[in-house]
């Protein structure tokens, strides 16, 4: 395709991308695609939360660090959704799934993107998920009652 020599990144990059909800989780995917690192978008995940199972969608899931879930938590200054992602922070740890959160804070600075990758790297390794040069680990299922 012939683009003018004007036309935004963002705009030739679209097409070829899943419909990402906010320009963070757009810098976050790219970033995954620059590094080569396979992930899903938006896959449907089994949470135990408040009493009831639920079919949460994780911003990005990275298959070869062992399905760590890779949220983008871009609006920590509104109080609402500050909450919501603490909620979120225990629910996956209630669950047992490993989450890593990236604030808006870690995408800025000329070197951000290796250190964003090193950071997730060290964080799958610490679990020993597999794609960090940990051995891989099998994730227990979330105690679940019936009650």
């Amino acid at each position: 395709m012939n683009y003018a020599p004007t036309t935004r990144l963002e705009d030739r990059l679209a097409p070829d991308e899943p419909p990402y909800r906010s320009r963070g989780e757009a810098q976050v995917g790219r970033l995954f695609d620059r590094y080569r690192i396979p992930f899903t978008y938006e896959r449907p995940t089994p949470v135990y939360d408040r009493g009831r199972h639920r079919w949460w969608h994780p911003d990005f899931t990275l298959p070869t660090y062992g399905n760590l879930i890779v949220e983008y938590a871009g609006m920590m200054d509104i109080p609402g959704y500050a909450a919501g992602i603490r909620h979120k922070r225990k629910a996956y740890a209630a669950n047992r799934r490993p989450a890593f959160f990236v604030y808006p804070r870690h995408l800025t600075g000329p070197a951000w993107p290796q250190r964003l990758v090193s950071r997730i790297q060290r964080y799958a390794a610490r679990y020993g998920a597999r794609g960090a040069g940990g051995p891989r680990y099998r994730w227990r299922q979330p105690y679940l009652s019936y009650r």
